[in-house]
């Protein structure tokens, strides 16, 4: 007896499961579920971790829309067959800035060329970008062994007169600064105003050497001055 209560309350809980409304008791159609745009491809995992950002290289804008047609084409996942013609078309930009492109992101091993020189195909780095499971990427990674990413010429002389321009602002902060506490009240706003935009723009100044460095930079005598200024 006891045995049959129990399959038959089994019974029960396995019956059909219903939406019901709290307030009328009456049974909800269930809807179905909006496909996400997300469903299926579009999973592309980006990071940097310990290596330069992306931002910080200075890429071109038809360097940016190559990237982004390669995670369009399965390129974070798989090889991908690019073709400078084709690619100029889609694109709306000539063969030779595809070249161009192309050439740049493979020195800044953003893309990784799979096979020979003149097999014309091409994977994003799976350090940077990936778009599929854990388990592939660790066999991506011993299959391509990818570089990391490393700045090249362009990038490091674009942060280098980054790092100068702020510290041209920082310096013309400091000399506002000065001259609104020579001639206002000590702790008055317009002082602490103008004091406040120094530090900050001291601040900014300090970020953009700190970028030009951790891409490799060489820090030429005017910018090694003005840390001396800071830290003195």
């Amino acid at each position: 007896m006891e045995r049959a209560l129990m399959a038959a309350a089994g019974r029960a809980r396995r019956g059909r499961l219903a939406l019901v409304d709290t307030e009328t008791g009456e049974v909800v159609q269930r809807k179905e579920r909006v496909p996400h745009a997300f469903d299926g491809k579009g999973y592309t995992l980006e990071g940097h971790g310990v290596e330069v950002p992306s931002y910080s290289l200075n890429l071109s804008g038809t360097e940016w829309d190559v990237i982004d047609w390669m995670k369009q084409h399965n390129g974070c996942s798989s090889p991908v067959i690019v073709a400078p013609e084709k690619l100029a078309a889609e694109l709306c930009s000539g063969d030779t800035a595809i070249k161009k492109a192309v050439s740049r992101l493979l020195r800044l091993n953003l893309l990784i060329r799979i096979g020979g020189p003149r097999s014309g195909t091409y994977q994003l780095n799976p350090r940077r970008f990936w778009e599929g499971g854990g388990e592939a990427h660790v066999k991506a990674h011993l299959q391509h062994d990818p570089p990391p990413i490393t700045a090249d010429a362009k990038a490091q002389t674009a942060a280098l007169k980054a790092a100068g321009k702020a510290i041209e602002a920082a310096r013309s902060a400091a000399d506002a600064a000065d001259q609104v506490e020579a001639t206002a009240l000590a702790g008055s706003k317009p002082a602490t105003t103008a004091r406040t935009s120094a530090q900050t723009a001291q601040t900014s100044a300090i970020l953009a050497v700190e970028t030009a460095l951790k891409l490799g930079a060489k820090l030429p005598l005017q910018i090694r001055r003005y840390l001396q200024e800071v830290d003195a």
